[in-house]
């Protein structure tokens, strides 16, 4: 009878562990977002609601640069003169 409550015992507290250890757990990726970049024709400002800027890291060598607009999100090519003027000027915009 003793055994039997301490194997219950046992299996609860490990049940506890094991789902409190999942919870604190998060997901890493660990390559680039941007497999395709766009480098075509400018995007006007207007239409871009909202810029990411993930910097180069141990996950992806190169800058990423994300563009959200009213009908998705793209990736930017960070080596344009273009992106680097607008990733200038939302930097702008969120200082002020």
């Amino acid at each position: 009878m003793k055994f039997t409550v301490a194997a219950l015992m046992s299996l609860i507290c490990t049940a506890a562990l094991l789902s409190t250890a999942e919870g604190q757990q998060s997901r890493i990726n660990l390559r680039c977002q941007c497999i395709q970049k766009h480098s075509g024709p400018p995007i006007p400002i207007k239409k871009i609601l909202s810029l990411k800027v993930i910097p180069a890291g141990p996950k992806c060598k190169n800058e990423e640069i994300i563009a959200r607009m009213n009908r998705g999100q793209m990736c930017l090519d960070s080596k344009k003169d273009w992106v680097i003027s607008l990733k200038d000027a939302f930097k702008n915009t969120k200082s002020n």
